[in-house]
């Protein structure tokens, strides 16, 4: 379970104490996280097999990687704004789980009031095609007991208004809050909760701001009554968007994004002035003063669409590595999608495809401008859930007849600078895939065409192969079975030579939709004390998993 320790929030004080990094690679091996949901459930308890990823394979031969989409919830959206201080905006840059002390889940999320006119705020006056929109950002409670169904709590915390009670965590007097993690410790009994928050001074009333923009610390007794401890964080993150974790070792990670030099492949367009967006990762032994992670960097290379940036990055512990969901971002339509990607240690990331594994819907449905995910991905029932703030319009307005503009093309101008924001209109609401199926191993060109793997060298003396695999039907012909999907597997030696009783003839073809399905051979369902590797021939099949257990 993640933690937050009585011995990290004491402040100034607790520095004298704090660990310091000595040994930058001893730390980065002790931060891989024990990420889980906040139900205190660890993630490989879960029913799925261990991490598949191209490492664990020597040959891979006319295959590639599937990747399932997502299916957004039924319950859709699950919390529109319907009060001033959130009509124009729920759910983006927070932090969505289950509460192990009180068992409810909670939601931390930006809020914004509505602009039905943003060139009438006072801010605005001037540039009517801009929108201040961002310096109204407040953090807020929402809580539930089934995750779908969402109540606002009437907290003493901030009064709206002649709303005397509110469940507004940090007012904008204050500061704007934005990009909230939290962190419990129900160990922890006089402070179990504590949240990293983005302060930023904008709108705050003089003199109430906090020391300088970034992000800072804070801890609670109930969640709901937050205290700040000490200033701004040591940090290479530069107040941008990051999300923080909690080590099973004590230490912290944080995955964040930061603008990078542009390349000369790049594309931005002229309504875009943030140049290559990529994701980086820090590590700290106190949380107070941080390292940038020399190996982590997600970023557009040649394999990216031109526009492509990097957003976000939420990871995920799972058996055998990590699997990680990264916000993408597409500055020629000012967009945010999902894309699935894995890692062993946390730090180098593999993307089984590069298009959305959740993609935009239509302009105008939540979603169909930004999907910014929550901190946590959460694990129930067999499904892994994504809580995401879905806006219905775009990142930045791309064309408005009261802004300078360029012609680009027949019929359409464009603006030509990048400085306005939109009003983030948006609602809570979370997509799922099947937890043991985000992605598999296919034959590439389909049909009848097979393609082959073949495992790494290991011993497999005395140990039975289980598989976690979809086949595709029969073609609707009148031949019976005509190009029915299969899988196959034989056993091969330390020569590469099929063993006798284990060839892929004595391996009777696999098919259908199993999730732990065993392997038999004429010889057994053992591999024999010779075998070394494991070759698998797929035809119109998806294998999600694989496993050999004793």
């Amino acid at each position: 379970m993640l933690e937050f320790t009585r011995r990290n929030l004491l402040g100034k004080s607790g520095l004298a104490r704090a660990i310091r990094i000595r040994d930058c690679g001893r730390l980065l091996a002790g931060a891989l996280l024990a990420l889980s949901c906040s139900t205190g459930t660890p993630a490989a308890e879960h029913s799925r097999m261990p991490l598949l990823m191209p490492d664990d394979f020597s040959e891979l031969n006319l295959v590639a990687w599937r990747v399932e989409l997502g299916t957004a919830d039924p319950s859709n959206p699950l919390i529109e704004g319907d009060q001033p201080w959130d009509a124009g905006g729920v759910g983006f840059h927070g932090s969505v789980f289950k509460d192990p002390i009180d068992k409810l889940w909670k939601a931390y999320l930006v809020c914004t009031p509505a602009e039905d006119f943003p060139e009438k705020q006072a801010e605005n006056t001037g540039k009517p095609w801009a929108s201040e929109n961002a310096a109204h950002r407040r953090v807020c409670l929402f809580e539930s007991k089934d995750g779908i169904h969402w109540t606002r709590p009437k907290l003493a915390n901030v009064s709206f208004g002649k709303h005397e009670r509110t469940n507004i965590i940090f007012d904008v007097t204050d500061g704007v809050s934005a990009y909230s993690s939290m962190l419990v410790d129900p160990a922890n009994r006089d402070w179990p909760y504590a949240m990293f928050v983005l302060r930023e001074s904008w709108g705050a009333v003089k003199g109430k701001a906090p020391q300088g923009n970034g992000y800072y610390r804070y801890r609670s007794k109930d969640g709901k009554s937050w205290e700040r401890i000490g200033s701004v964080i040591n940090n290479p993150m530069g107040g941008d968007l990051c999300f923080f974790y909690r080590g099973a070792d004590g230490s912290y990670v944080a995955y964040y994004r930061l603008g990078a030099p542009r390349q000369p492949t790049d594309h931005v367009p002229v309504y875009e002035d943030f140049p290559r967006r990529s994701c980086y990762r820090a590590v700290s032994g106190d949380g107070w003063k941080w390292q940038r992670d020399e190996a982590m960097l997600l970023t557009a290379d040649e394999r990216d669409h031109r526009d492509t940036q990097y957003q976000e990055c939420v990871p995920h512990k799972v058996r055998g590595g990590y699997l990680g969901m990264i916000t993408m971002y597409l500055p020629l339509t000012q967009t945010l999608n999902l894309r699935l990607a894995a890692s062993r240690d946390g730090r180098r990331w593999w993307f089984p495809d590069r298009r959305p594994c959740f993609d935009n819907a239509p302009l105008g449905d939540y979603g169909g401008g930004m999907i910014w995910q929550s901190q946590y991905p959460i694990v129930e029932n067999n499904r892994l859930y994504i809580y995401y703030g879905g806006t219905e319009g775009p990142h930045r307005q791309i064309s408005d007849s009261r802004a300078p503009s360029k012609q680009i093309g027949y019929l359409e101008n464009v603006i030509d600078h990048g400085a306005h924001f939109l009003p983030f209109n948006s609602a809570l609401c979370r997509v799922s895939w099947r937890y043991d199926r985000l992605y598999a191993l296919a034959s590439a060109a389909g049909g009848p065409t097979i393609g082959t793997a073949v495992t790494k060298p290991q011993s497999l003396d005395g140990k039975k192969l289980s598989l976690n695999l979809l086949t595709r039907p029969p073609k609707k012909s009148d031949k019976p079975h005509f190009d029915e999907g299969y899988v196959q597997v034989e056993l091969l030696d330390a020569q590469d030579k099929p063993l006798p009783g284990f060839t892929r003839g004595e391996c009777t073809p696999l098919n259908g939709d199993h999730q732990a399905l065993a392997v038999k051979w004429t010889g057994g369902d053992r591999a024999p004390s010779t075998a070394k590797q494991a070759k698998f021939y797929l035809k119109r099949a998806f294998l999600y998993g694989l496993e050999f257990t004793e």
